[in-house]
């Protein structure tokens, strides 16, 4: 009797989209909270929110002009942390969202193999 390949292509391909839907899914409901603005006339660079590879907080950036008594301006990088209610909360990065949806689809059909060779 041949044997028979782990997963098809078809249910790899369907494990990678549940996968990143699961994943910028439970992201984006982790990293759900008050929207907070920043008023200043600096030109934002980076807005305050949560880092998707790694689920950590971070605040925002902003770039400043900065005019120089000679008539020069350059420009000046300013961090701004985020609120404490914020800064003490994780996201679920999307890479841990993916592996839990991905392995739930390969894992479902697996069992189900096993139990139907076990089977009389």
């Amino acid at each position: 009797m041949p044997q028979r390949p782990w997963f098809s292509i078809r249910q790899l391909v369907l494990a990678c989209v549940v996968g990143l839907i699961a994943g910028y899914g439970a992201f984006l409901l982790s990293a759900m909270g008050p929207d907070e603005k920043v008023i200043s006339m600096c030109n934002p660079v980076l807005n305050a929110g949560f880092d998707p590879l790694t689920g950590l907080p971070h605040g925002w950036t902003l770039n400043c002009p900065q005019l120089h008594p000679d008539g020069t301006q350059t420009s000046v990088t300013q961090d701004v942390p985020m609120s404490a209610d914020l800064a003490s909360r994780r996201a679920i990065p999307v890479p841990l969202g993916f592996v839990v949806g991905a392995g739930l689809v390969l894992l479902v059909p697996t069992v189900r193999g096993a139990l139907k060779r076990r089977s009389p």
